[in-house]
């Protein structure tokens, strides 16, 4: 269950940009966190994408409101929240690709520049959100809950790794909590 912020400024983005964004960013992280296969309707029902819009005189990137610091296509924060446990350090990285790849497909400008070759004005952070944290039809769920949810509704990922990843995070901290003497 993604949910992505998209922080943009005052008219940066038309609203087809919103569009093609939002149909994108949707597809890569349920992509990314489910695998192959299992974006359809029922992960898409729980994969939420929000645009907020900020003043120009209310984002300063290095000290300065003007694009000193600023490469193309502008300056965008996008925070990304996911079950905890849900993404590898290696999907992590996915995603922060996946993102920046989105915004210079959808501004038209081709595949990102080298990093050495421009500015990081499109950040992005992933927020794990605690397991159980999370409710929807009235009820408390966690990872396994939603990836019950997600996909064909068998409980299990299209990808035995992601699968894998989640009972072997899941696992340890059972343990780690357990060991520790947190409460139920």
């Amino acid at each position: 269950m993604p949910l992505i912020h998209v922080y943009h400024p005052a008219g940066s983005l038309t609203p087809e940009r919103k569009a093609a964004l939002a149909e994108q960013l949707t597809h890569v992280i349920i992509e990314i966190e489910g695998g192959p296969g299992v974006d359809g309707p029922r992960a898409r029902a729980i994969a939420w994408v929000m645009f907020h819009e900020v003043a120009e005189d209310s984002w300063a990137i290095g000290g300065t409101f003007d694009d000193t610091h600023v490469s193309p296509p502008g300056k965008f924060l996008v925070k990304v929240q996911v079950p905890e446990g849900a993404l590898s350090q290696a999907r992590k990285t996915l995603v922060h690709q996946a993102v920046d790849a989105a915004f210079f497909e959808v501004f038209g400008l081709g595949a990102p520049p080298a990093p050495e070759d421009r500015k990081p004005s499109i950040f992005v952070m992933i927020h794990e959100w605690g397991e159980g944290n999370v409710g929807g039809f009235g009820r408390t769920h966690g990872l396994a809950d939603i990836i019950g949810f997600a996909g064909d509704g068998s409980g299990k990922h299209a990808d035995p790794a992601i699968q894998q990843h989640v009972q072997t995070y899941l696992q340890a901290r059972k343990a780690w909590r357990e060991a520790a003497g947190f409460p139920k």
